[in-house]
Parts: C-alpha cells; structure tokens; sequence
C-alpha cells in the first residue's frame, strides 16, 4: 500500500506545485492521468532493463497526449 500524494498549482508552472490538502482525490479524468503515471512507472522502472538513471529518464519522458476523458 501506498498513500496517495496530489500536488496542485498552476497548469503549466511545475515549479509552483504544492502538496494538496489532506483527503483530496483525484477525480475521474486525473484517475486517467494517475493510471497512465502507474502503467508508465511499471514498465519502465520495474519492468524496464538497463541502469536505473535510464529506466527513470525514459519514465519521466513518458507522458500523455492528446484528450483525456
């Protein structure tokens, strides 16, 4: 088990993310978001081969595109 940590800010300014409130969850399109993020995670880090700076390179440059709903 994990817990489950939501950042909040600004929509394009990454550097401004706060840790959100306690208790907050995403709602069902950011529950697309997150899926992708654990999918992205799995097959690139634990599945992934190679050293772990490149395993994390290539899941930090895995990211969504297009609509999300």
């Amino acid at each position: 088990m994990s817990d489950l940590a939501l950042y909040v800010g600004p929509a394009g300014e990454a550097d401004r993310l706060r840790p959100g409130r306690s208790g907050l969850a995403p709602c069902v399109w950011e529950a697309a978001v997150l899926a992708h993020e654990r999918d992205a995670f799995t097959r690139h880090v634990l599945d992934g081969n190679g050293p772990i700076e490149e395993r994390l390179a290539a899941w930090r440059d895995d990211t969504m595109q297009g609509e999300v709903r």
